[in-house]
């Protein structure tokens, strides 16, 4: 490769070394976690449109292969990834890497999955490989993902299309070169508009990164050739970032910052949390509000602010920041059921919303946010949270994790939510890959499911 390309052979390097390099316990733990996260944000988006519409499509499709496509049979893995990573990402209740604005898990382990599957994979390798794609988006995606949302690009379908060639180029054992090919293929073909956040084309952005990042090492494995260079700058980082206000930084793969990875603990767009915790904190105290100013960072104006608190979809409601306040204040959890189809606004939020003004704070960061609060008896009172939970310094570890997972994953499982729990807890071990696509396969289709048995007891009263 010529010099100008030497950038993406060392991340073609760092991939093809993924089963030879040790993992630390700890980073093998939070890859598990990311896929806990994922297994419950995807079966808890059963009843959504994006995802029933993109699988039925996809079904139509007729591929062959022995990748579980969810709720939907088995597929070609490609074809698996973009149903599963639409899925994934359907609630926008799914983790983020915050330095590069990406949710990582939703195309990332979509394609270790589909590709695993298919071809029979070690869990261990799968484990490694999801690392090595989260350490890739990691990498090319610090300190980009800001100045590209505020571009009006979707940080996920740019580096959750690198990240998930590279965690496929780690499974199928490609070799530097080729893997190297394998990311400048899913760079080329990097896409996704925050003009589509609060439709369903957003979560349509990290089902198509899992689909190309597949097709990017599967051709990269029979000799496919792209451009390498594009990984290095002045290439994909100046496409998109024309007035080079930024640029890729120097590669560096030392230490592990799937360790710095964000989960969520509400259904919304990660830039409401800190306020929402803020607003549910209000509400836990019992006061008499009368006005709140919520003071946010400016991407979090740019990008939730400016909405009106009375949402007109549940899909708008989440990247609604008044609404979400609205819910906090009311007491809501702001879990999915609060976005739920068939949509009716909870009528305490938005009364709440009408109470609240928003404005951006250059002095707040993604995770922070401040509520200038007004009671009714005149107090005024300033409530600041920073880190919101969920956020390295704050973070959800398994006990945080099993209530989310349970109230998504337990409606739609005939089986013993807390097994499926623990199979994931301690992927690696004999058969949990086996344990773990067979609940897959019968989520949603068992009559003694949760949600089959209160279906039936409605049309039975009805």
């Amino acid at each position: 490769m010529s010099t100008e390309s030497e950038r993406a052979l060392l991340a073609g390097r760092y991939v093809a070394e993924t089963h030879r390099r040790s993992h630390p316990d700890d980073v093998i733990d939070a890859a598990r976690l990311c896929l806990a996260d994922w297994v419950a944000v995807a079966l808890g988006a059963e009843d959504e449109d994006a995802g029933r519409i993109v699988r039925e499509t996809t079904g139509r499709w007729g591929s062959a292969g022995n990748a579980t496509v969810i709720f939907a049979g088995t597929a070609a893995p490609a074809v698996a990834a973009l149903a599963n990573g639409t899925l994934a990402h359907c609630l926008d209740f799914d983790d983020t890497y915050i330095p590069a604005i990406t949710h990582t898990s939703a195309p990332v382990w979509s394609t270790v999955l589909a590709i695993g599957e298919h071809h029979g994979a070690d869990e261990w390798d799968m484990l490694r490989s999801f690392v090595a794609g989260f350490e890739v988006v990691a990498r090319l995606g610090q300190g980009l993902g800001q100045e590209l949302t505020a571009r009006g690009l979707h940080s996920t379908g740019v580096f959750g299309r690198i990240g998930s060639a590279a965690a496929a180029a780690a499974l199928l054992r490609l070799d530097a070169s080729c893997a190297a090919h394998a990311l400048a293929t899913a760079a080329t073909q990097a896409s996704g508009l925050t003009a589509s956040f609060g439709t369903m084309a957003k979560p349509f952005h990290a089902g198509k990164a899992a689909m190309d990042g597949v097709l990017a090492a599967e051709l990269a494995r029979s000799g496919f050739v792209a451009a390498p260079a594009t990984l290095s700058p002045g290439g994909l980082d100046k496409a998109l970032i024309q007035d080079g206000a930024r640029s890729f930084s120097p590669l560096d793969f030392t230490g592990w910052q799937i360790l710095n990875n964000s989960f969520k603990p509400y259904a919304a767009c990660h830039l409401v949390h800190p306020a929402v915790d803020a607003a549910r904190a209000l509400f836990a105290g019992g006061a008499d509000i009368r006005r709140v100013r919520a003071r946010v960072s400016p991407l979090a104006m740019q990008i939730t602010g400016g909405a009106s608190g009375r949402p007109a979809t549940p899909l708008a409601a989440k990247f609604d920041l008044r609404y979400c306040i609205g819910l906090g204040l009311a007491g809501q959890p702001v879990s999915a059921a609060d976005f739920a189809e068939p949509w009716r606004p909870l009528p305490a939020a938005l009364e709440a919303a009408r109470r609240v003004d928003v404005a951006a704070d250059a002095t707040m960061g993604f995770a922070a946010a401040a509520l200038d609060v007004e009671f009714g008896d005149g107090r005024k009172e300033t409530l600041r949270v920073e880190p919101a939970k969920g956020h390295p310094g704050n973070p959800m570890r398994w006990a945080d994790m099993w209530p989310k997972f349970e109230a998504l994953a337990a409606p739609v499982l005939a089986g013993d939510t807390s097994k499926l729990f623990e199979i994931i807890r301690t992927f690696a071990a004999g058969g949990s890959l086996a344990g773990l696509t067979a609940m897959l396969r019968t989520a949603g289709k068992d009559p003694t499911s949760r949600r089959a048995r209160a279906q039936a007891a409605a049309a039975a009263s009805g």
